[in-house]
């Protein structure tokens, strides 16, 4: 049905002005969003941010700013700040990842200070100390209470492995599905797997020689206690880089996963298989 509008008011209201020529345009509805961008956030100072505008990813967990992934700091380190330098991963303040039980405390206790967000991924930050001239650019330490309340990595069971290993520029890589807009043609167009799922899983799990791809035990011969796990939870988004073969025992672990069950059987098989392979 043709819609017939009447304009004339406006133009009439549009001369009125002295406007005595009128621009054609149009709009692209297809068209993407601008990208806005902090400045600042990408720099090793960061940028100071109210902490109630800091919000938990609520499907990752992780924090974010303005839309953008991010990890808070305070680099007023005061008194503390000679002794940051000599041992920052040791003695200088943690980083967080996540509102973790650290970050709880200090809200209830009504401590929080100056917090900068940054998604620099160098694990570099500026910190300062009480005189102008205490200034350092420092490699700090991830906050371990975030790690548990992410379970990064399997954190629970593999501690002093994963916090050891931790590095910033896998983390944001880890979680960088959550903050990539899904194209339209991977969106799902009915509920739960694709029809020939089976035979993608199992050329996957192949690929990788029936391996966890989290925590490296071998389960080729029991292959039927590898899943493929889809990073960015649309499970009709195939493409390699978002399926991840895991162990039930590791993929039970991953975010949002409570609802798997791991019979207590196959969680002692995996163990055991782990220890013979020297998987601790």
């Amino acid at each position: 049905m043709e819609i017939k509008a009447d304009f004339s008011a406006l133009f009439s209201s549009i001369r009125k002005m002295g406007i005595t020529e009128l621009v054609p345009f149009s709009i692209d509805f297809n068209s993407k969003p601008v990208e806005i961008v902090v400045e600042g956030l990408s720099s090793s100072k960061g940028i100071e941010v109210p902490i109630a505008d800091v919000k938990p990813d609520p499907d990752s967990g992780v924090f974010t700013y303005q839309g953008e992934h991010v990890v808070l700091f305070i680099p007023d380190h005061s008194f503390k700040y000679d002794e940051a330098i000599l041992d920052p991963k040791n003695n200088g303040n943690k980083y967080h990842l996540t509102d973790c039980r650290t970050l709880e405390q200090m809200r209830k206790s009504g401590r929080f200070e100056r917090y900068h967000a940054t998604n620099n991924r160098k694990g570099i930050f500026h910190i300062s100390g009480s005189l102008t001239t205490q200034e350092a650019e420092v490699e700090l330490s991830v906050c371990k209470n975030c790690l548990a309340a992410l379970n990064y990595r399997n954190y629970t069971l593999n501690r002093i492995r994963v916090f050891n290993e931790f590095n910033l520029e896998d983390f944001f890589n880890h979680y960088e599905t959550f903050f990539r807009k899904i194209p339209n043609d991977k969106k799902p167009s009915k509920p739960g797997y694709v029809d020939d799922w089976e035979e993608i899983s199992k050329h996957y799990r192949e690929s990788v020689n029936f391996t966890c791809e989290e925590c490296h035990v071998n389960l080729e011969l029991y292959r039927y206690l590898l899943d493929v796990h889809h990073k960015n939870g649309v499970k009709q988004d195939n493409k390699e880089e978002n399926l991840k073969a895991m162990c039930k025992l590791c993929h039970s672990q991953e975010a949002f996963h409570s609802h798997m069950i791991v019979k207590q059987e196959d969680e002692l098989l995996i163990k055991k298989l782990r220890r013979e392979q020297g998987i601790f």
